[in-house]
């Protein structure tokens, strides 16, 4: 306001209110405006006013005077000599109270010429604040590119802005600082909150600021740093004086100098991204590798291994998880501007960073990849305790999962009886038959071993046997049809009764149903097979016979 205040045709006028205001308060627009206001002035503009109509009514004019201060107008001018002779003092004790500008002007300066000189003032700054914007954007490209830290880049926009700032990533962890940042990290202490392997994978900070708990009261303002999809990747802190403001609103120009300033600024976030990501798909990779058997040697194991931190010598166990519900998750979530194909890879990385998390939390070495729409996953392991270390490690995956993702269903298959060294391979392939043999078997949402899948194991070569399959055929494929056109469930009424040992009441609970309900299908299964449920012989038939087709569908 000063600055306009400072052009010649404006240099007869005289400030009656908040003089010591004016050099920090921020004017964008310039408009003339009569009694009533509605909505006609936009934030932070300059006013020009006759008084008509308030002349003869001090109520009006107090009226007036408001509704031009509650618009957030920078400050209001009024013309004196045909319509107002002298600003009434109770106006001036009101904006006085208000720390609101009031400005006398001559009555022979055209209002036109004041809003030619202030529109070409403002261009002028604008032109001359965007060029310098630019140069402050330059200068961090150029630190970028020479390799500076993040702690440099705030440096020099402590410089350009004029106050400390701290650049924190979005978990709000400490990225860098400017050198005079001990006051501002000093109010950031009270929002200090620690951090926990459940959070990062980067241990060398090991507290982080809580962004949600700053407010107006704290007078830090933050800033988002975001990326070219507009994924934020963190903030800008950095405070603003009560005594100049008392909100936290910034102005336009403030708002373009931020967006230049976050704009380079997000450039050490995706390249520390490109790393990270550059670095999983050789460890994606390298677990493949390893799960597939698909390498030329096991020293050349041994080099990739060391090249990216891992230790092979370890005993491992082979976990691989599918997750059943990704798709209906999405539709849940619904993220805004993307597709559920642009999502997936998002959200594997993530459940792949909580199950490397959980393997820290119980101090475990684990390597995990996501291949084949299946999370393969090898966790160290004690030889003596695989099962004990396994639960352990998938409570706190399956912890993790549900707090990030609610909702989400994991299915798990582990294979404890390969655990051991240099048996990935092996591991994962039995860790693979567990799982696909497990989900026919019980369910989506269960963990599935070795051991509850043998007889299925046992079974595996029979399942390939023409003659076998013919017969499994002939026995239940009625079953089947009807399951498949009708939207029966038969075959699972059938081993949920024969799990049960035929307890006619036992197996009505655990399938949800009436007692007559389940008869009628006991009934209908009956008569679709031809076999007596009352008969042993029939019984173990129709049971070998769905664990048969559960092999051989799943291996189909």
């Amino acid at each position: 306001m000063k600055d306009v205040l400072d052009t010649e045709i404006l240099s007869p006028a005289k400030v009656r209110t908040a003089i010591h205001r004016l050099e920090n308060i921020p004017v964008e627009w310039v408009s003339v405006m009569e009694y009533p206001v509605e909505d006609y002035i936009r934030k932070n503009e300059f006013v020009l006013s006759t008084g008509i109509g308030c002349h003869e009514d001090i109520d009006v004019f107090r009226n007036f005077v408001l509704d031009v201060l509650h618009s957030g107008a920078s400050a209001l001018a009024i013309a004196l000599g045909r319509y107002i002779k002298e600003i009434p003092m109770e106006i001036i004790h009101l904006a006085e109270k208000h720390g609101f500008p009031i400005i006398e002007l001559p009555w022979n300066i055209r209002f036109s010429d004041i809003v030619q000189a202030v529109l070409s003032r403002l261009n002028h700054w604008h032109t001359h604040t965007m060029n310098h914007y630019e140069k402050i954007q330059k200068e961090l490209l150029h630190l970028f590119l020479s390799d500076g830290t993040l702690s440099q880049a705030a440096d020099i926009i402590e410089q350009q802005i004029g106050t400390p700032v701290v650049i924190v990533d979005v978990h709000g962890v400490v990225k860098g600082k400017s050198k005079n940042s001990d006051s501002l990290m000093m109010k950031l202490e009270s929002h200090v909150r620690p951090l926990s392997y459940h959070e990062v994978l980067d241990r060398s900070n090991n507290y982080a600021i809580d962004i949600d708990s700053l407010d107006v009261t704290d007078s830090i303002l933050q800033a988002s740093i975001r990326t070219t999809n507009q994924k934020t990747n963190g903030f800008l802190l950095f405070e603003y004086s009560k005594a100049v403001r008392s909100d936290p609103v910034i102005t336009k120009e403030q708002q373009y100098m931020l967006e230049y300033i976050t704009t380079a600024v997000s450039l050490w976030f995706q390249k520390e991204m490109a790393i990270k990501e550059t670095e999983w798909r050789l460890k994606d990779d390298f677990v493949w590798s390893l799960a597939s058997g698909e390498y030329h040697s096991w020293d050349y194991i041994l080099s990739r291994a060391k090249s990216l931190g891992y230790n092979v010598n370890l005993p491992y166990v082979c976990v691989i998880g599918f997750a059943e519900n990704l798709k209906s998750l999405f539709q849940k979530i619904k993220p805004n501007k993307i597709t559920y194909e642009q999502w997936m890879p998002s959200m594997i990385r993530s459940i792949e960073e909580q199950v490397v998390l959980a393997g820290k939390w119980i101090h475990k070495e684990v390597m995990v990849t996501y291949q084949q729409e299946r999370l393969i996953i090898f966790l160290e392991t004690t030889l003596n305790q695989v099962q004990d270390v396994v639960n352990l490690f998938l409570d706190h995956v399956e912890n993790r999962l549900k707090k990030r993702f609610p909702g989400l269903m994991m299915s798990w298959g582990i294979a404890e009886q390969q655990a051991g060294i240099r048996t990935f391979h092996d591991s994962f392939n039995n860790a693979k038959i567990a799982l696909d043999i497990g989900r026919r078997q019980m369910g989506p949402g269960y963990r599935y071993t070795q051991v509850n899948t043998s007889i299925f194991r046992i079974l595996l070569p029979l399942s390939k046997n023409p003659d076998v399959l013919g017969i499994v055929l002939s026995t239940i494929e009625q079953l089947i049809d009807y399951d498949n056109h009708r939207g029966g469930d038969l075959v699972h009424t059938l081993t949920t009764y024969i799990r049960n040992q035929g307890n006619i009441s036992q197996t009505a609970r655990e399938l949800c149903v009436h007692r007559h309900t389940l008869l009628y299908r006991l009934k209908k299964i009956e008569s679709l097979t031809g076999r007596s449920l009352m008969n042993p012989d029939d019984l173990f038939l129709l049971d070998l016979c769905i664990k048969l087709w559960m092999i051989g569908f799943d291996q189909s």
